[in-house]
């Protein structure tokens, strides 16, 4: 089975549209807004100019040091760098800053804002990181199938008997 980039931006923006109903519109609008930012950034040259600012300020060593050598660092890895930490300094932001969902449609309202944070953040992986890239997803077979959802039943009915006992 192949996944496409559409399936991708399917699955994601599921996802990110239950986190965005879990956190709620005060928390998700932050969220999206250093997202889209950072995005933003990213898209119209900031992981170059980043890259060249720090190669040049690693060049500035080599007059102290002239053995030492540095080679410039690679665009994607900083591209990648920026996302990542921008992602996870956005959710930091609006969980730290952003209000508790009071009522239904600040729930609602989060789905819509969390579904564009994922879909900016796949769409800047699936066409600037990795573009023309599939995935390849195999199914298992169907002994193996039924094997693991006998075992997933057996643990999770295990796990609701100890938060029984432990509730008592």
């Amino acid at each position: 089975m192949t996944m496409t980039q559409n399936q991708c931006f399917l699955v994601v923006m599921i996802i990110a549209a239950a986190r965005g109903y879990a956190r709620g519109w005060h928390r998700e609008i932050i969220t999206t807004a250093i997202t889209l930012a950072s995005v933003l950034f990213l898209t119209i040259g900031g992981g170059d100019a980043l890259a060249s600012l720090i190669a040049s300020g690693l060049g500035l060593f080599q007059g102290i040091f002239p053995k030492l050598t540095f080679g410039s660092p690679s665009v994607f890895a900083i591209d990648f760098l920026v996302l990542v930490g921008f992602v996870v300094l956005a959710d930091i932001a609006g969980t730290r800053f952003g209000a508790t969902p009071k009522v239904v449609v600040h729930r609602l309202s989060g789905m819509l804002a969390g579904a564009v944070t994922g879909l900016a953040v796949v769409y800047y992986i699936s066409r600037q990181l990795l573009p023309s890239t599939t995935f390849n997803l195999t199914s298992p077979s169907a002994a193996l199938a039924t094997s693991w959802i006998i075992g997933l039943f057996g643990v999770g009915m295990m796990v609701l008997l100890v938060i029984a006992l432990v509730r008592k």
